[in-house]
């Protein structure tokens, strides 16, 4: 029973990355598909990360209390924005940033996945499950 229910976070979980990977392949496109850019990887990787951080949230909130889940949210963005900024540059490539501003991606993904984790993954995977 407890790997099924797992399984069923997961899944929804990794449901809700087309948020991320919508504005990443809008963004990918408009910027002529860069070649450098491992797109592909994307599509693996990203639902990957959203499955086995919305595991984590919801065993933390339910041990921990709801309001955790802005804090797994920034932990996770923080994560995703320092992969692409330092692994993959995707700051400068495919969202405008120069040099000097690059360093806000940081803020906006930690706001960003906080908002996501607490206002959608929680209240969809409590609802669910």
């Amino acid at each position: 029973m407890k790997l099924k229910k797992t399984m069923n976070i997961f899944i929804i979980s990794s449901v809700i990355s087309l948020i991320t990977i919508a504005y990443i392949s809008s963004a990918y496109i408009k910027n002529k598909c860069p070649s450098n850019i491992p797109y592909g990887l994307f599509l693996i990787f990203i639902p990957l990360l959203y499955g086995i951080f919305g595991v984590i949230n919801y065993y933390v909130i339910n041990k921990y209390g709801i309001k955790y889940s802005f804090v797994i949210g920034m932990i996770f963005g923080l994560l995703l924005s320092l992969i692409g900024r330092f692994k993959l540059n995707l700051p400068q490539q495919l969202f405008n940033f120069t040099k000097k501003t690059e360093y806000k991606v940081h803020i906006y993904a930690i706001i960003l996945y906080a908002c996501i984790f607490q206002f959608i993954i929680t209240p969809l995977t409590q609802y669910i499950i």
